[in-house]
């Protein structure tokens, strides 16, 4: 009975947030959404696990894909995330997060793009008017997370988004927020995230209007493996989103000694990406509360992208 109550309950929020992701189409729309920064994970542990990141979402980097995994944080937590992306932009994520025992976990983060130089051309100078410029796309969060119960945790973030597309001089604003949780099945050995993301206002660049990417992902996370010097675990999510067709993530961690991490994954209905990998060290052996992840994004036409996450928790 007390299993079944814990389906239903899953099932009542699940239906619930595909009601509010009523504004999310079917069908391939791909560049038909703008903020489109706000789709690259802040986490490289979700990264090197094929970017089913719903079900295992923990710590700081958590706050922008499922604000529920702000609770595994005890006290005061501190993340860092950079990724890498092709033709020289650069993705990062810094945030905070603070639990206050009995109250909740409240956090706040940064999420940001920049592109390098871009030399300006017009028509009448198709090979550049002497002038660059600049591209830029900012996030800025704050969430809360609560265990409702010993198995059941939420969260909610709400986000300001900033854009711009030439230096400062063109830019563009919204609000957005994101809902998420974590429910544990002690007696299946799982774990299931549900979370609906970018749930706004469309955002417009001088005349042109475009909506922001949502979308609704389901995740189950399932401890295959746990023994006192090996661990294994196996996820997989389901996301439908508002300018694709629904997509598949699948991974597999295996952790020795409490201490080193191997992880891959893979990436289905992708129009680029497919398969993952990465490493991590928990540095708990060292007298610090802190991990530090690495990963890697294999795309199939374009150069592989590289993503780093380190978060200490006192």
């Amino acid at each position: 009975m007390r299993l079944y109550k814990q389906i239903l309950h899953l099932g009542i929020i699940a239906l619930l947030l595909i009601f509010l992701s009523g504004q999310s189409t079917a069908g391939n729309r791909s560049g038909t959404t703008s903020a489109t920064f706000l789709k690259i994970p802040t986490s490289a542990r979700a990264v090197g696990i094929g970017g089913a990141q719903v079900a295992i979402a923990n710590g700081v980097s958590s706050i922008p894909f499922n604000p529920a995994g702000m609770m595994t944080v005890s006290n005061y937590g501190v993340g860092f995330s950079y990724t890498s992306w092709f033709a020289d932009i650069q993705h990062s994520f810094v945030g905070v997060v603070r639990n206050f025992p009995g109250i909740g976990a409240v956090g706040m983060s940064i999420t940001m793009l920049t592109t390098g130089d871009i030399v300006e051309t017009t028509p009448l100078f198709p090979e550049g008017t002497g002038r660059n410029f600049r591209a830029s796309d900012y996030a800025f969060s704050l969430a809360y997370a609560r265990q409702v119960t010993d198995q059941f945790r939420v969260g909610i973030n709400a986000k300001y988004i900033k854009s711009y597309l030439f230096n400062t001089e063109v830019s563009a604003a919204t609000f957005a927020f994101d809902i998420g949780t974590l429910y544990d099945i002690a007696i299946l050995r799982s774990h299931i995230g549900v979370s609906l993301n970018n749930i706004g206002k469309d955002i417009k660049y001088l005349e042109e209007q475009s909506s922001i990417p949502t979308a609704l992902r389901f995740g189950v996370l399932v401890d295959v493996l746990k023994e006192a010097n090996h661990e294994v675990i196996t996820t997989l999510q389901i996301s439908r989103l508002n300018d694709a067709e629904e997509q598949y993530n699948l991974g597999a961690e295996y952790v020795f000694n409490n201490m080193v991490a191997l992880r891959g994954g893979y990436k289905f209905a992708y129009d680029q990406e497919d398969f993952t990998g990465g490493l991590g060290l928990t540095m708990g052996r060292f007298g610090v509360d802190g991990t530090l992840d690495l990963a890697y994004n294999n795309f199939k036409y374009l150069p592989g992208t590289y993503s780093m996450t380190f978060e200490l928790q006192f």
